[in-house]
């Protein structure tokens, strides 16, 4: 019986000992796991002309970013990730590609998030005049959907159709106007002051640490995260992420009756500005340092410029992303003694005003990864800038670009490369101005900040630091 007894006793030991070590280790567990939310963070944008998605510059890509939800990501080490779908294959058998909705999600506004909102999201992108959707458009036979599960034929086998789908400008959208898919949704707009971003408590990649986001666009102050040019704030306290990215100008001039005189007025006009304001001289259809050829066009002297833009009566169109120069602009042609009236278009609506209007003077804003092969550079200015005189062009030259891509032959690449370069210059359809680069710079009290291979910081785990 004493034997028994000391048994029964370390057996007992034995049992509160495990339990104490189980409780400890979750304790433990979720001490490690805890995460504190709450606080706010500042970013310095442009301040958008509306909630419309918007990628012409590197401001408009980040907004965008933060209030709707991409149908996947991409990341720098080529993984791809997604927050709605919660299955996703491609059969090469039958040269289809599934996507599986995942169970209830959610817009903004808390209604229902189906398969058709993503249908519609596919076709409201395929419809863009944008070179990713003319891509993607041009592979696909049919688009249908069995449920909660949308399917996509192709015309032909191609296993990269999903990194297609990484895209920016691929977003799910509401037919609704202002409800959104993304991590945060707008609350407080101050027009030309900030813009105050909530968390969607219903978005579909989980709850944001931050209690909220102040948009400003004003500079004179120091926020948490702002763009830059490449090292400005070394030394500060601030993490620099580079982007990767860069934007430029251009300017267009889609009818074709505008004398060679006033196009190098305007041109010179343009240059001189862009310059004043810091931007860098842009001296080829892409970036200077990569271009096949350099881009030589003649400048006239300020007496001739004014002289010959004095009396022209020029209404600019520009892209509604560059309207946060246009006091910067109007108070340069002051001085200049000119007067010059500027009209801002979005660029949803500017292949349908070009369509119905005679638009002779046009300002355009292009983004581009700089990884990006140099002949898709060249495809996306001439796919994008779609204007009727310039399809009629040039669409063979770039017919015979994308069939000369698959020979592997470098010479025969730059120089059809070359071909189209120099025929949009000689022509005088599309000059370049300047062009800016970025870094994101990031305080180092925010952490979990991760940067995806398009260039945008993705704040899904971003909160403050201790």
């Amino acid at each position: 019986m004493e034997k028994s007894s000391n048994y029964n006793s370390g057996v007992k030991a034995m049992s509160n000992l495990t339990k104490i070590f189980v409780i400890l280790l979750i304790g433990a567990t979720l001490f490690a796991i805890k995460i504190d939310y709450g606080g706010n963070i500042t970013i310095r944008l442009n301040e958008p002309s509306s909630f419309s998605p918007s990628i012409s510059n590197y401001s408009g890509l980040i907004f965008s970013s933060l209030i709707y939800e991409n149908f996947f990501y991409l990341n720098n080490n080529g993984d791809i990730t997604t927050h709605i779908f919660r299955d996703y294959k491609y059969d090469k058998s039958i040269k289809t590609l599934s996507l599986k909705l995942k169970e209830n999600l959610s817009f903004s506004n808390g209604k229902p998030i189906d398969i058709k909102n993503v249908k519609n999201s596919l076709n409201s992108f395929l419809n863009q005049d944008l070179l990713s959707s003319k891509k993607m458009r041009k592979i696909i036979k049919k688009i249908g959907i069995d449920k909660d599960i949308l399917y996509v034929e192709l015309l032909y086998n191609n296993p990269d159709i999903l990194t297609l789908m990484t895209v920016p400008e691929l977003i799910l959208l509401s037919e609704k106007y202002q409800v959104f898919s993304g991590i945060f949704y707008p609350e407080e707009w101050v027009k030309g002051n900030y813009l105050i971003l909530k968390p969607n408590k219903f978005y579909p990649g989980g709850r944001s640490y931050i209690k909220y986001i102040r948009v400003s666009f004003s500079g004179d102050f120091s926020p948490d995260i702002f763009l830059a040019k490449p090292g400005a704030f070394s030394g500060y306290n601030y993490n620099e992420f580079k982007s990767g990215i860069y934007e430029n100008i251009y300017i267009c001039f889609p009818e074709e009756k505008i004398g060679q005189n006033s196009k190098i007025a305007f041109y010179t006009l343009l240059r001189q500005y862009y310059k004043s304001v810091g931007l860098t001289e842009l001296n080829s259809l892409t970036s200077d340092e990569e271009s096949p050829i350099s881009i030589n066009i003649r400048k006239l002297s300020n007496r001739r410029m004014r002289s010959i833009l004095r009396y022209s009566k020029i209404e600019l169109y520009m892209i509604s992303s560059l309207k946060g120069d246009d006091e910067n602009f109007k108070e340069f042609l002051r001085k200049k003694g000119l007067e010059i009236d500027t009209i801002y278009v979005s660029g949803s609506n500017l292949q349908n005003l070009l369509d119905n209007n005679p638009i002779k003077y046009l300002l355009v804003q292009k983004l581009f990864k700089k990884k990006t092969l140099l002949e898709e550079k060249i495809s996306k200015i001439v796919r994008e800038m779609s204007f009727k005189r310039f399809n009629e062009k040039y669409l063979k030259l770039i017919n015979e670009l994308d069939e000369v891509k698959f020979l592997n032959n470098e010479e025969l690449l730059i120089d059809q490369i070359s071909k189209i370069v120099n025929k949009i210059v000689n022509d005088g359809f599309i000059y370049p101005i300047a062009q800016k680069r970025y870094s994101i710079f990031i305080n180092n009290k925010i952490v979990g900040v991760e940067m995806d291979y398009y260039g945008r910081p993705l704040l899904q785990k971003a909160r403050l630091g201790k």
